[in-house]
C-alpha cells in the first residue's frame, strides 16, 4: 500500500525542516538557526470522504543540536492512524545524522517500523569535497549500496537555510536535489519548495507562547519531493508534500504532512534551547 511507503518518507523527511557558505551568508544577514528541542502533538488533518483514514494521534521529538564541527539531528515520531475499518496502524520512525559545517559529510542512521516490523532502515555516510560539487553515499545498511549525487544537491542543514535565503530575498521557490538518506531508490530526491506568501511576524498564527525561541517571523512553506530520477519529465507525481510554518531561526511552528485523501499536522508544544558549545 504507498500509504506505508509514504510514512517512511513522512519520518525522514523531518530533517528537511532543519550549505556552509549558505549559512555564512546567513550569519552576515544576522540570521542564525537555533540549536533547540522541540516536542509536537500529532493529529488528524484534512480528512476527504474517500479516505480509508479517519483519525490518527502521536507525538514527535526532533532535535537539532549545534557542534563545533557541524549539526546533530535526532528525531522520534511516533504515530498511530485509525482506518475506517480493522486495527489501528501503529508506526514509529527513528533517525539521527550529522551534518559537517563545512560540506564534506553527512552520516545517517534511521528506522521506520509499522505494526512492529520495520519497513525501511537506512545507515551511511555521504561524501564529497565541498559545497555545490558531486559526491557519493555509501550504504552500510543496506549493505553494498551506492548513491551517486549531482552537484546541486543539498543535505538536510544546507536545505534549510537554501530555503531560508530564498524567503528573505523575496522569492517564491527554491529548487534543488536534496540528499538525507532515506530511500535509496529515489535519491537524491528533487526539492520544490514554494514560499507562499509575505513574511508574518512573531506575533501573528498560533505556537507562538514558548518565549523567545517562537517570537520569530515566519513563512508558510509548500515542499514537494519527487523521484530524484524522474524528476526532469514534468508529468511525476511527488511522493511526499508538506507545508510547515518555518520560522527565520529554523524553529517550525507546525507541519501538515499530505497523504492525498488525508493529511496529518504536527503542532509545536513546547521547545527548549540547547546551549551553543564553546569552541576553541
Amino acid at each position: 500500500m504507498i500509504i506505508l511507503r509514504r510514512i517512511s518518507i513522512f519520518g525522514a523527511i523531518l530533517a528537511v525542516s532543519f550549505g556552509t557558505s549558505a549559512l555564512a551568508n546567513m550569519a552576515q544577514a544576522g540570521v542564525t538557526h537555533a540549536s533547540h528541542r522541540a516536542f509536537y502533538e500529532i493529529s488528524i488533518g484534512r480528512v476527504d470522504p474517500s479516505s480509508t483514514i479517519i483519525d490518527a494521534r502521536g507525538r514527535m521529538v526532533a532535535e537539532w543540536r549545534e557542534a563545533c564541527e557541524g549539526w546533530t539531528t535526532t528525531q522520534r515520531l511516533l504515530v498511530s492512524m485509525a482506518p475506517g475499518e480493522g486495527e489501528p496502524i501503529n508506526s514509529e520512525v527513528k533517525m539521527t545524522s550529522f551534518e559537517r559545517i563545512d560540506g564534506t559529510e553527512y552520516t545517517f542512521d534511521s528506522q521506520t517500523m509499522i505494526g512492529g516490523e520495520t519497513v525501511e532502515a537506512v545507515q551511511g555516510k555521504a561524501e564529497r569535497p565541498g559545497p555545490g560539487q558531486a559526491g557519493t553515499a555509501t550504504y552500510q545498511i543496506p549493505r553494498g549500496t551506492v548513491v551517486e549525487f549531482p552537484a546541486d544537491t543539498v543535505f538536510p542543514f544546507e536545505h534549510t537555510i537554501a530555503v531560508l535565503e530564498a524567503a528573505e530575498r523575496g522569492e517564491k521557490r527554491a529548487f534543488s536535489y536534496y540528499f538525507d538518506g532515506s530511500q535509496p531508490d529515489i535519491s537524491p530526491m528533487a526539492s520544490n519548495a514554494l514560499i507562499l506568501g509575505k513574511t508574518r511576524a512573531g506575533g501573528d498564527g498560533d505556537q507562538n507562547q514558548f518565549g523567545a525561541l517562537s517570537d520569530h517571523n515566519w513563512w508558510s512553506v509548500r515542499l514537494a519531493m519527487f523521484d530524484g530520477s524522474r524528476a526532469s519529465s514534468g508529468n511525476e507525481e511527488p511522493e511526499f508534500e508538506m507545508t510547515q510554518i518555518l520560522q527565520d531561526n529554523g524553529v517550525v511552528r507546525k507541519f501538515e504532512f499530505d497523504y492525498g485523501d488525508f493529511s496529518l499536522v504536527a503542532a509545536l508544544v513546547e521547545i527548549e534551547e540547547i546551549e551553543r558549545p564553546k569552541c576553541g
